[in-house]
C-alpha cells in the first residue's frame, strides 16, 4: 500500500436491492483450483506454526485484540458470487453501496471434533441463510457476536478433513473508520459517475464479506470472483478475466485466481471503466506471455496517462531480473483505478488513485505497488508486526527502477535514484521517533502511520544491507527470499529476510538487525553534529588514512553497526573510486574467510591509483547515517611503499593467477581479493590468511571464473594496527574465442553488435523472439576487428528476445536482449 491522503469518511443509507438469487446446490469446487494443498513439507508446517504462534503471542494482532478467528481450519478456497450496483436505488434514494452475495468457502479442519466455524463477518452485514452439504442451516445454529459470524455443523472427528459451507448475505458494509476502507462507495467523472471499490488491508475485509480476515498467514489456495452488474459497467478482480457474460439489463463477469492469496488482497471494483491498451498489451516473462491491462476512467483515458501505465512493462522486466520472474506470469498484470489516495497492491491488479498516473511523469506509486506484487502478494509478512517486510521492499524499489531502467526512463520522470534516495533520507533524519518494526498493530493507523519509519527509513535500511554485502550477494539473497519454497506464495518474517541475507553473504546480522529494525535514530560522523563524532582524512601522495567515530542521535543506543559508504575523487574527472566499510562499535570490520573479524582501531588505509583532493560521505544516499569529511595534516598515514606490494596478473586459459609479494607477513591479518566488473563496486572472491603463513612473501590466487570482457582486480591487505592497505587496480582483458558486445539493452529502435574478437570475422546474425519464431535474419555479415553493425529493431514489438552470432570455426554466441521502445 502506498498512502497519499486519507480518504474522507462516507456517509451511507442502507436499503434492499432486490436481484435474481443464485441456485442453492451443494458445493462443487471446480477441478482445477488446488496446486499441491496438501502436499506441504514438515518445515513448511513448522514455519507456519511459528506465525502463528507469534501472532498468538500478540493476542491476534486485530483490532478487538483477541484470538485470530479461524486458527483451527485452513481455508483452501473461496467463491465470491456478488451483486453490485453502484447506480441502484430504492425509489428515489440512491443506495449503490449495497451489497449481496453467496460465498462459498473450502476449508480443512487442523484439529479434530471440529463443530464450529469462524468467520470475520460485520455486524452490519445481514446473513439470510447458510447452506451446509446442500442442507439449509437451522437458525439456532447461526450466532452473530460483533462482528463475528460462527456456525454450528455436525462434528467432524477428523484433522485435516475437506469441506466446505456457503454464506448467503446483503447490507450496506461498514467502512473502516480511520482510512473509509472496506467496500467504498465514490463519485468521479466530477461527481457524474458511481462507482463501487474494495480495498482490505489490513483488516477490512470482514467489513463486505465473511471470510477470515484478521490472520494474514493463511491464504486461499485459489479464488473464483463472480461479480453481477448492470450493462455498461466493468467489475475488476484478481486473478484471469475467464468470461463476461451478457443477459438482458446485466453482465456476470468471472474471474479466476488460481495462486495462493491473503484475503485482505481479493478485490473488486465496479465501474464504467475503459480498458487500457484494448487489446491487451504481451509482456514475456520467462518464456510466458502474459496479458498487461489497466481498467481506469473514461475521463482519465489520456495520452498523458497512457505514457505513466506504459512503463509498466519495463518495471515488470527489471524486477523480474532482480528478484525473479513476476510471481503471477500465468495471469496478468495490471492497474484498476480507485478512489484511495495512493495505492493498494491486490494480487494481479492493483489499485490506484486516477492522479496517480495523472501526468506522463507519473511513475513512483505504480513502481511501488508493481514491486508489492514479490513484496507482498508473492511472499505476504506474516504479521502485521513484520509490514515492513512488504512496505520496506517496495519503497526500496522504487530507486531500484530509477537505477536499473533505460536513461530515458530516468529522463522521462524528472530525477534519478540518488536524488530519490536523498529525499528519503531526509524525511527519515528528520523523523527518529519510531522503529521500523511495528509492535502496536492495534488499527490500521498505528500499522501505516507516520508512514515514515516503515517506508521511507525502511527501505534505507534495505539498501544498506546492499551496500554492506555487494550486489551478486544481495540480489541473490532476494531472488532465494522469493524462491524459498517455506515462503514462495505464502508468508515470511523478519527473521526469513535476515535468515537469506546470512545465507547469502556468509554474515551475522544479529546485531544489524537489532540496532536497526528495533530501535529509534540514526548515526553520524560529523563533528558539526555532534561533539565526538569524528570523519577525518589524510594522504601522503596516492596514500591515504581515513578516521571515523561515530555517535547515535535519537536513540537508545549508543552504536549502530552499519556500512560507511565513501566516495574518493582526485582532480581528473576519472580519479573516481567508491569504498564501502562496514563500522561495528566503534572498530571497523572486514569479512575474512566468510566471517566478519575485527582488525582494531578506527583507522583505515588505502593505496589508489590516484592522489586523492576529494571526500565525499555517502555521496548516492545510501545509508541513514551523516558526516563530513576534514582533511587533518597530522593524522598519520600508513605508507605503501613499492618494496612492501607488487601485484601482477596473468591470463591462463580462462584462469587468472593474480601474483603479489610483500616484505614482512607478520604485519599483516589476511589478504582479500576483490574483482570488478567495472573498475569502481568490488566484491570479495576469497581471502588468503597471511598469519597462517608468517614466513612466506609471494603470495599466488587463481580465479578460475575469469570474466568475459574486462575483469579489475585488487587487493586488500588487513593489517594488525587496525587499517588496510589496498592495492593498485589491476585489469584482465578476457576475450573468448567469439565475443561480442551488444548495446543498448534494453534497445529502443536499433542495437549496435559490436566484435570484441581478435581478428576480423564473418557471421550469421539471427534475432529470435521469446516463442523462439525467427524476427530477423542478416547472413554472412562482415565485422572487422572491433568493428560495429547496427540492427534496426523499430518493427519488433516490446519484449524478451534472443540474438545468435554463428560464425564458421567458432562457438555461437546467444544473448537475451530487451525491445522497451
Amino acid at each position: 500500500m502506498r498512502n497519499s491522503l486519507l480518504v474522507k469518511c462516507l456517509c451511507f443509507a442502507a436499503f434492499l436491492l432486490l436481484f435474481n438469487a443464485y441456485s442453492i446446490n451443494a458445493q462443487q469446487v471446480p477441478t482445477d483450483i488446488y496446486q499441491n494443498a496438501y502436499k506441504i513439507s514438515p518445515e513448511k508446517q513448522n514455519h507456519y506454526k511459528a506465525i502463528e504462534a507469534k501472532y498468538a503471542a500478540f493476542g491476534g494482532g486485530n483490532e478487538t485484540n483477541v484470538a485470530p478467528t479461524g486458527i483451527d481450519y485452513d481455508v483452501k478456497y473461496y467463491r465470491l458470487e456478488l451483486r453490485i450496483n453502484p447506480d441502484s436505488l430504492s425509489g428515489a434514494t440512491l443506495v449503490g453501496k449495497y451489497i449481496k452475495g453467496k460465498i462459498t468457502t473450502y476449508f480443512t479442519t487442523k484439529a479434530p471434533n471440529f463443530t464450529v466455524v469462524n468467520f470475520d463477518f460485520g455486524t452490519p452485514l445481514i446473513c439470510d441463510s447458510v447452506y451446509y452439504h446442500g442442507a439449509k442451516l437451522a437458525i439456532g445454529k447461526i450466532v452473530r457476536p460483533t462482528d463475528l459470524l460462527q456456525l454450528t455443523i455436525p462434528n467432524i472427528a477428523v484433522s485435516g478433513t475437506l469441506d466446505s459451507i456457503s454464506v448467503y448475505y446483503k447490507g450496506v458494509p461498514q467502512p473502516e473508520p480511520l482510512f473509509g476502507s472496506g467496500y467504498v462507495f465514490a463519485k468521479h467523472n466530477g461527481n457524474a459517475n458511481n462507482y463501487i471499490y474494495t480495498l482490505s488491508e489490513p483488516y477490512s475485509a470482514f467489513t463486505w464479506w465473511p471470510c477470515k480476515s484478521y490472520i494474514s498467514n493463511d491464504k486461499a489456495d485459489s479464488v473464483d470472483m463472480i461479480v453481477s452488474t448492470p450493462t455498461g459497467f466493468k467489475a475488476a478482480g484478481n486473478g484471469t478475466l475467464v468470461s463476461a457474460t451478457t443477459s438482458g439489463g446485466s453482465i456476470t463477469t468471472y474471474w479466476k485466481e488460481r495462486y495462493p492469496i491473503s484475503s485482505y488482497q481479493i478485490c473488486t471494483a465496479v465501474a464504467n471503466y475503459v480498458q487500457y491498451p484494448s487489446p491487451a498489451d504481451t509482456v514475456i516473462i520467462g518464456g510466458v506471455k502474459m496479458p498487461h491491462f489497466n481498467y481506469i476512467f473514461p475521463e482519465t483515458n489520456t495520452a498523458a496517462a497512457h505514457t505513466a501505465l506504459d512503463r509498466d512493462t519495463i518495471s515488470l522486466r527489471i524486477f523480474s531480473g532482480l528478484y525473479g520472474d513476476y510471481p503471477f506470469k500465468n495471469e496478468k498484470y495490471g492497474n484498476c483505478t480507485f478512489g484511495f489516495g495512493g495505492g493498494m497492491e491486490h494480487n494481479t491488479f492493483s489499485g490506484e488513485n486516477a492522479g496517480v498516473y495523472s501526468t506522463a511523469g507519473s511513475w513512483d506509486v505504480l513502481a511501488h505497488e508493481l514491486a508489492h506484487q514479490w513484496w507482498g502478494d508473492n511472499v505476504t509478512c506474516g504479521s502485521w508486526h513484520d509490514i515492513w517486510v512488504n512496505e520496506s521492499f517496495a519503497d526500496f524499489s522504487e530507486a531500484i527502477i530509477l537505477e536499473f531502467a533505460p536513461p530515458s526512463f530516468a529522463a522521462s520522470v524528472g530525477t534519478t535514484d540518488s536524488a530519490w534516495r536523498s529525499a528519503k533520507k531526509i524525511a527519515t533524519i528528520g523523523a527518529s521517533a519510531q522503529a521500523t518494526y511495528v509492535t502496536d498493530t492495534s488499527n490500521i493507523s498505528t500499522i501505516f502511520s507516520p508512514s515514515v519509519y516503515i517506508y521511507d527509513r525502511g527501505g534505507l535500511i534495505i539498501s544498506m544491507m546492499r551496500m554492506t554485502m555487494g550486489d551478486t550477494k544481495f540480489f541473490q539473497a532476494l531472488k532465494n527470499y522469493q524462491a524459498d519454497p517455506l515462503l514462495k506464495y505464502g508468508n515470511g518474517l523478519t527473521n526469513d529476510v535476515k535468515r537469506h541475507m546470512e545465507n547469502a553473504s556468509g554474515l551475522d546480522f544479529t546485531t544489524f538487525f537489532n540496532n536497526w529494525m528495533y530501535n529509534t535514530g540514526y548515526a553520524t560522523y560529523n563533528p558539526a553534529t555532534v561533539a565526538g563524532a569524528v570523519s577525518q582524512w589524510n594522504n601522503q601522495g596516492k596514500d591515504i588514512v581515513l578516521k571515523l567515530v561515530q555517535k547515535t542521535k535519537n536513540s537508545g543506543i549508543t552504536h549502530f553497526d552499519m556500512p560507511v559508504v565513501v566516495r574518493i575523487k582526485g582532480s581528473l574527472a576519472n580519479q573516481d573510486t567508491t569504498v564501502v566499510i562496514y563500522d561495528s562499535g566503534g572498530f571497523l570490520f572486514y569479512d575474512i574467510n566468510g566471517v566478519l573479524a575485527a582488525t582494531g582501531g578506527n583507522l583505515v588505509n588505502f593505496h589508489l591509483s590516484f592522489v586523492p583532493t576529494t571526500i565525499v560521505f555517502d555521496s548516492k544516499h545510501q545509508t541513514i547515517g551523516t558526516g563530513l569529511f576534514s582533511k587533518n595534516t597530522l593524522l598519520p598515514v600508513s605508507v605503501l611503499a613499492t618494496n612492501i606490494l607488487s601485484f601482477n596478473s596473468n591470463k591462463e586459459g580462462n584462469t587468472a593467477k593474480l601474483m603479489w609479494n610483500i616484505d614482512n607477513a607478520l604485519d599483516y591479518v589476511s589478504f582479500e581479493v576483490e574483482r570488478s566488473t567495472n573498475g569502481t563496486f568490488f566484491e570479495s572472491i576469497g581471502t588468503i590468511r597471511a598469519i597462517d603463513n608468517p614466513n612466506k612473501y609471494n603470495f599466488i590466487f587463481f580465479d578460475n571464473n575469469l570474466l568475459t570482457g574486462t575483469g579489475f582486480y585488487r587487493i586488500k591487505i588487513i593489517q594488525k594496527n587496525g587499517g588496510a592497505i589496498y592495492s593498485r587496480t589491476i585489469s584482465i582483458l578476457n576475450k573468448s574465442d567469439n565475443y561480442y558486445t551488444i548495446t543498448p539493452n534494453p534497445a529502443t529502435d536499433h542495437i549496435l553488435i559490436k566484435n570484441e574478437n581478435l581478428t576480423s570475422i564473418t557471421a550469421d546474425i539471427t534475432l529470435y523472439d521469446a516463442t523462439g519464431r525467427v524476427v530477423i535474419q542478416i547472413g554472412g555479415q562482415s565485422f572487422s576487428n572491433n568493428g560495429s553493425v547496427k540492427v534496426d529493431v523499430r518493427k519488433l514489438g516490446v519484449g524478451d528476445y534472443f540474438i545468435k552470432i554463428a560464425s564458421p570455426g567458432t562457438k555461437n554466441y546467444t544473448k537475451q536482449i530487451v525491445i522497451a521502445h
